[in-house]
């Protein structure tokens, strides 16, 4: 299937909307656009009138509502206001790769037809790097190969799943379990849809990105995003063809790297340290002290500093408690976690890595996937006593992926599966990161993330006893809260 972008919605004056459905004076076809949106709150800041008549106002001239637009985005600079445009994009036809190029950016919201609750029939992507190469043939067959060992894969964790958990167990759950494992033989190129909301403003710097990218598929889905809004949208996004910043400088760092003596992995199954915390901030437990007492005062920070320091430690722990004995599940930690960081050094696979990315309010820097970092093997299968075969094409996919490397670096990873692995750079603060644990340290969290975060949680405790005494899954709020009583 080809890469297929489809407009399905976005947002506009409602005011706009009605005046179409009487078949009013007011309802010309250009107003039914979020430039007009864009407009009228681009004028709020210098017109004195009320705002909805600035609206009314964008509505009946949206010729100049668009010339406006492109002179205060653009040629004054207020790019913000771009971001009162959102559009809701249909995304299919592009590889799980592809996906991940895409929602590397962060202030978009995507939701992705799921590898763990359906099973999925064969569709891959062949990429232009391959498609050209002496290698096509070799990479269609062994995608193809991959698709059926992942069927009669999840076959046969279906069958062990009914024995081990009997006949009243919910077949719809029993299906789920046993695609969520054996998706892990599928392979990056397999093809992935998406539903996607995006502002102007980040759409536009999305496009340019992907059209600078190296990837052939990357810069053809930059064409297909830029094609799908350019009517409806023209005078909020401008800025969408590639840039020698963005096109030469991966490269450039790339050939620097090179140069350094930098060791490469070499190895099976989960071969290299999962989890480590790299860095952090020196005494996080009074740092966000500091920062709640700050928040509660009017006190100098100095000061501050100086009350905490000399705070005994009985006394830290009940200013803790304070904030956790009320919290419910779904109350977030406040802001002044915030002010402590936490940098992870994690080895994790590409089924994992789709889990961690979800959390976009944390710097996520990522190697290329390896094949010399192994790969992650389900408990189930080794249950199912497919481990070998498991192996076996694990072996053939980094095999081929090494191949495809000697000519096209950058197209080596989609042979690659779900399976394999890619070292990360995770720096999140503490209250993102207490998010992050109340999700993925929950029972029904993705079993892959949550044994990655467990490992992560107990390195955090270890540094920061009081503050992460509080962090897990949402499950056990009670039963956290109750350790401060």
């Amino acid at each position: 299937m080809p890469i297929a972008v489809t407009l399905a919605g976005f947002n506009l004056d409602r005011e706009a909307l009605e005046a179409r459905l009487r078949g009013t004076p007011e309802a010309e076809a250009g107003a039914l656009s979020p430039e007009t949106l864009s407009a009228a709150y681009a004028r709020i800041s210098r017109d004195p009138r009320h705002v909805s008549e600035i609206r009314a106002a964008a509505r009946r001239e949206v010729d100049k509502a668009r010339r406006s637009n492109r002179t205060i985005i653009f040629d004054m600079g207020h790019a913000s206001v771009a971001e009162h445009a959102v559009f809701n994009l249909d995304v299919s036809g592009i590889s799980r790769l592809c996906v991940e190029a895409l929602e590397h950016h962060r202030l978009a919201s995507y939701t992705e037809k799921s590898q763990r609750y359906i099973r999925l029939e064969e569709a891959c992507v062949l990429p232009e790097e391959i498609r050209i190469s002496p290698l096509a043939g070799e990479y269609v067959e062994l995608s193809q190969q991959l698709f059926g060992a992942y069927q009669a894969l999840a076959g046969r964790l279906l069958e062990q799943a009914r024995r081990e958990c009997g006949p009243s167990a919910p077949e719809r759950e029993l299906r789920s379990r046993a695609n969520e494992d054996a998706r892990y033989l599928l392979p990056l190129c397999a093809e992935a849809q998406l539903g996607m909301t995006v502002n102007a403003r980040t759409l536009e710097r999305m496009i340019a990105r992907l059209a600078s990218a190296e990837r052939d598929e990357e810069r053809r889905l930059a064409r297909a995003l830029h094609e799908a809004v350019r009517d409806i949208a023209p005078s909020v996004i401008r800025y969408t063809e590639p840039t020698p910043y963005l096109q030469q400088t991966p490269g450039a760092l790339r050939a620097q790297a090179a140069r350094c003596p930098i060791g490469v992995e070499t190895g099976g199954a989960e071969t290299a340290e999962a989890v480590r915390l790299a860095a952090y901030t020196m005494d996080p437990d009074r740092t966000v002290a500091e920062a709640l007492l700050f928040e509660s005062s009017t006190g100098s920070a100095e000061d501050i500093r100086r009350t905490v320091g000399a705070l005994s430690k009985p006394d830290l722990r009940g200013l803790y408690r304070e904030v956790f004995c009320r919290m419910q599940p779904w109350d977030m930690l406040p802001r002044a976690f915030e002010q402590v960081t936490f940098t992870f050094e994690l080895v994790l696979s590409a089924a994992a890595f789709g889990q961690l990315k979800r959390h976009r309010m944390a710097t996520i820097l990522a190697q290329p996937y390896q094949a010399g970092l192994g790969w992650t093997v389900p408990v189930s299968v080794r249950r199912a006593g497919a481990e070998a075969e498991f192996a076996g094409w694990m072996e053939k996919s980094a095999a081929l992926s090494r191949r495809i490397a000697e000519r096209s670096p950058q197209a080596a990873a989609y042979i690659l599966t779900n399976a394999h692995r890619r070292r990360v750079r995770l720096g999140i603060n503490g209250r993102a990161l207490g998010h992050f644990f109340r999700l993925r340290c929950a029972p029904e969290a993705q079993w892959d993330i949550r044994e990655l975060a467990g490992a992560m949680l107990e390195r955090v405790r270890a540094v920061f006893p009081l503050g992460g005494a509080f962090y897990g899954g949402k499950d056990c709020v009670e039963e956290l809260r109750r350790t401060f009583d």
